[in-house]
């Protein structure tokens, strides 16, 4: 995995700024961000599968609902309990990423991590992602909403996306998600965004399923 150099956009990003961002992928690992997007690009497309589900107890009083499913080769899979903590405050954050008010709204992903990495159908797979919201006030929970799009051989097969209000903050997050029986096997790419007030960051990684 690399970074690639970071973008900013103040124009309208369509609401395939995700989907499409897999098409024509090359063998190798990137990270590409993408800053003042589209607020509705969060919402993504191809969700189906299994429903979303109410769910509380993150971050402590927090609460947050998962929209969107898994499709395709991932019909009958299962999205399982989401988990999460913060890692940081506010004051953490500011400090760790050297903010300051006149940056506005900031998003940044700190990391993501596929676990395990390769897995047989049947199994599940976590997808982590450690990231930092900020708001130049910071004086109230601002509605983020955490995007984690697979796909399998440029197809979008999954789509879960979690919407949940958090105050300023880093923030660890895990999604397990396991797949049906019937997951061919080969590579799959994940897409993990996190969007918070139009702006957008957002991690290509990978994992693997081997054959049963």
């Amino acid at each position: 995995m690399r970074r690639v150099v970071e973008q900013r956009s103040s124009g309208i990003v369509g609401v395939v700024l995700l989907t499409w961002l897999l098409v024509g992928l090359s063998g190798c690992e990137t990270l590409e961000r993408t800053i003042k997007g589209n607020p509705q690009t969060a919402i993504g497309a191809g969700a189906g599968g299994a429903a979303g589900a109410l769910i509380g107890g993150l971050a402590g009083s927090t609460k947050g609902a998962i929209i969107g499913g898994l499709s395709g080769v991932l019909v009958g899979g299962v999205i399982g309990a989401f988990l999460d903590r913060q890692e940081r405050t506010r004051e953490a954050t500011v400090a760790n990423v050297a903010y300051s008010d006149d940056q506005g709204n900031l998003v940044r992903i700190e990391g993501v991590d596929i676990n395990p990495p390769m897995v047989r159908p049947g199994e599940t797979v976590n997808v982590n992602v450690q990231y930092a919201v900020i708001t130049p006030r910071g004086t109230a929970p601002v509605l983020v909403r955490e995007i984690r799009q697979i796909y399998h051989q440029g197809e979008l097969v999954g789509n879960p996306v979690l919407e949940i209000e958090r105050p300023d903050g880093t923030y660890w997050s895990t999604l397990p998600v396991t797949l049906p029986a019937t997951a061919e096997p080969g590579r799959y790419d994940v897409v993990v965004g996190i969007e918070m007030d139009g702006t957008l960051d957002r991690w290509q990684t990978r994992f693997t399923v081997e054959p049963r």
